[in-house]
C-alpha cells in the first residue's frame, strides 16, 4: 500500500509541478541579418499588445455556470450574431464593435529576453513594415478560448491558439496550443496547456512531411524542436504554455455588454496585452514520471500475485 501511494504521489507531483519558462529559439531556415545563422537569439516569452479580445456570454455573465466564448475568429464571432458597428449596451449608451484587423489586432510584435534578444534575425511586427518587406517576417494568431463564469471570474478549460508564421505570402499555420485550464488573479488571467501539431484535432500529425514547420520552433537546452519532443510522445503533454494577460474587470460591465438579439448572447470587446511562454521539462523531471509509473506499475502487478 505504501509503495502504492509513493508512486501515485510521485508521479502526480512530476506532472503538477509549475515548470519554468524556457528558452526557445525560432529557425526559419533563412539568415535575414547576414551573419551565419539562420535562427533567432535565445527568447524567453512572445509578446503581444493591442490584442482585440471577443468574449461571448451565453446568459448572465454574473450567473456561476453561464457559458463563455472568446475569440479573435471572425467567423466564430459570426456564428453568434455578430456584426461590426455602434450598438447599445445593457446600460442604455451605446458603443462601437469591430473586427480584429490583422496584424494589428491579432499580432506577436515582440520577442522578449533579459538581456534583449541580439538577433532577431528579420522578426517584424508587421504593423511598421508589412511582412515580407526587405526579407521580413512575423507571427500572428487566432484563438477560441471555451469555459464558463464562476460568478466572480471567468474560468476556461477548452479551446486553442493557433499560431502562424507571416512572411508577405499566404499564411501558414505552424503551432497549435492547446487549452487545459485557466486561473486568475485580481485582473490577470493565466490560461494553461500544451502544444500539439494535431492543428485540427482530429488525432492526425498536420506537420508530417513539413520539415520548415517541423524546425521551426527549437529548445535552446536540449536543441531539439518542439515537434520532435511532441512527436517522442504526442498524448504526453510534453511541451507547455502559459499566456499571462490582463482582464479588467474579469467580468463585464453592463456599459461594455451588447445583446445581438433579444434572446441572443451578450457580447463584450477589449483589447489584451501580454506573453506566451513555453517550458520544457528537465530530463530528470521525465526520469521521475518514468520512476513513479514504473512504481505504480510494479505495485499493481504485486497486488495481483
Amino acid at each position: 500500500m505504501f509503495k502504492k501511494t509513493l508512486a501515485a504521489l510521485m508521479i502526480c507531483g512530476a506532472m503538477a509541478s509549475p515548470a519554468s519558462a524556457s528558452l526557445f529559439m525560432i529557425n526559419n531556415g533563412v539568415d535575414f541579418g547576414s551573419n551565419g545563422s539562420t535562427s533567432t537569439s535565445a527568447i524567453n516569452e512572445l509578446g503581444y499588445t493591442g490584442t482585440l479580445a471577443t468574449s461571448i456570454y451565453l446568459g448572465n455573465p454574473a450567473v456561476a455556470g453561464t457559458q463563455v466564448i472568446d475569440t479573435n475568429i471572425a467567423s466564430v464571432m459570426n456564428s453568434y450574431g455578430f456584426s461590426a458597428g455602434v450598438h447599445p449596451t445593457m446600460d442604455g449608451g451605446t458603443q462601437t464593435f469591430y473586427y480584429p484587423s490583422n496584424p494589428d489586432n491579432l499580432n506577436v510584435n515582440a520577442l522578449n529576453n533579459v538581456p534583449a534578444v541580439a538577433d532577431k534575425n528579420g522578426f517584424n511586427d508587421g504593423e511598421t513594415l508589412p511582412y515580407g518587406t526587405a526579407g521580413t517576417w512575423g507571427l500572428t494568431y487566432q484563438y477560441e478560448l471555451k469555459g464558463f463564469s464562476t460568478g466572480t471570474n471567468i474560468k476556461y478549460n477548452d479551446g486553442y491558439f493557433n499560431v502562424f508564421y507571416q512572411d508577405g505570402g499566404a499564411a501558414k499555420q505552424v503551432l497549435r496550443l492547446k487549452v487545459t485550464n485557466s486561473d486568475t488573479q485580481l485582473t490577470n488571467l493565466n490560461v494553461f496547456g500544451f502544444i500539439t501539431f494535431d492543428f485540427d484535432g482530429n488525432g492526425t500529425d498536420d506537420a508530417a512531411g513539413d520539415s520548415f514547420i517541423q524546425n521551426l520552433f527549437v529548445d535552446a537546452a536540449s536543441g531539439k524542436s518542439f515537434y520532435e519532443l511532441w512527436l517522442a510522445n504526442p498524448a504526453g503533454n510534453t511541451v507547455s504554455w502559459v499566456v499571462d494577460t490582463n482582464v479588467n474587470p474579469p467580468l463585464p460591465t453592463p456599459d461594455q455588454l451588447w445583446q445581438v438579439s433579444p434572446q441572443g448572447p451578450l457580447v463584450r470587446q477589449s483589447t489584451l496585452d501580454g506573453s506566451i511562454r513555453f517550458a520544457v521539462p528537465e530530463p530528470a523531471s521525465v526520469a521521475l514520471l518514468g520512476l513513479g509509473l514504473l512504481g505504480l506499475g510494479l505495485s499493481r502487478k504485486s497486488k495481483k500475485s
